[in-house]
């Protein structure tokens, strides 16, 4: 490759222009090529299909199918490995095996968390990271630790009479919210149900499927964040009800305002700031791309502490000069 020019790009989707040429998390879908989608979260799916086939794990096949109204068709490759990323059911990283090793995270935790084992690092020469959470103020506190304070919450409101609606998103983060409240057997919104029901497939269900007329106060409810000022919510907020968002954003003080809900607990299916500089560290690449979230400052951060070569990842650069 040319002196200056890129190995990665961002244009349809994280391209690695090397061989074989890879579209990560594409926006289309073409007719040929290696594409792959490390997980069915709305913002990382194709927006255009000209064709029906990308490397992905079953589930998030099943869960992008379902999203995207079409059937998507398995596809593989000798040279591409697909690794568990821990940021929800079915999402994978992508180890491209030639003659220059190439990690794609996708999104990605390396905490085990609820059923779902972390991300574990793999050497590599070419990493492109996720930068979601990769400002120095996002750390998160130890999971068990947050776990303990959302269910003592759900619990000393519940015993003060007032029902719980908690708002997480329907693919992962609701799933997680399902089994740690599973003692309370909560309700969830309609969209939560069907979500659950494409991940867990024919397990016996945790839950109830909310119906206005069958609930017993009080109750805990999971929603969508896009419920939380529907009719049905003010309704029962007029009621007494108490709210909670759960989300590694909840780290600031102002989300909870920002959300209007009583309460907001970090509770987080991404790596934080100091995970993100770890897991680098140990995959030992050559060279960093950062993208989403904090790209730059993360890949700053990477030079800086690691003294490796890293870069933000921007749409349509063509060369390092764009730096």
């Amino acid at each position: 490759m040319a002196k200056g020019a890129l190995d990665v790009r961002l244009v349809n989707g994280a391209e690695f222009l090397g061989r074989p040429r890879c579209f990560f998390d594409p926006e289309v879908i073409g007719p040929a090529g290696i594409h792959c989608i490390s997980h069915a979260h709305q913002d990382h799916l194709p927006r255009t299909l000209q064709g029906d086939k990308a490397i992905c794990s079953e589930l998030t096949r099943r869960c992008a199918s379902s999203r995207l109204g079409t059937e998507l068709r398995a596809d593989t490759h000798p040279q591409i490995e697909m690794r568990d990323s821990g940021h929800i059911p079915g999402s994978t990283m992508f180890l491209v095996k030639g003659s220059r090793r190439v990690l794609y995270t996708g999104d990605f935790s390396p905490r085990d968390r609820l059923g779902i084992a972390g991300a574990k690092p793999v050497k590599t020469d070419i990493m492109i990271v996720e930068a979601t959470h990769g400002s120095p103020r996002y750390v998160f506190p130890p999971t068990e630790e947050m776990i303990k304070v959302l269910r003592d919450w759900v619990e000393d409101t519940m015993s003060q009479g007032s029902s719980v609606a908690l708002f997480a998103y329907p693919l992962g983060k609701s799933q997680e919210m399902i089994s740690l409240l599973a003692d309370f057997v909560p309700y969830v919104h309609g969209s939560i149900a069907s979500t659950t029901r494409l991940v867990r497939g024919n397990a016996a269900p945790d839950y109830l499927p909310y119906s206005r007329d069958a609930v017993k106060e009080p109750f805990v409810i999971i929603c969508p964040t896009g419920a939380m000022n529907s009719s049905l919510i003010r309704y029962w907020k007029r009621t007494g009800m108490r709210t909670a968002a759960v989300s590694g954003w909840a780290i600031d003080p102002s989300f909870r305002y920002r959300m209007g809900v009583d309460e907001a607990f970090p509770l987080s299916d991404h790596a934080d700031f100091e995970e993100l500089i770890s897991f680098v560290k140990e995959c030992d690449p050559s060279v960093v791309y950062a993208q989403h979230g904090f790209a730059s400052e993360l890949a700053k951060e990477i030079g800086a502490s690691l003294g490796l070569e890293a870069h933000p990842l921007l749409r349509n650069q063509k060369s390092l000069l764009e730096f």
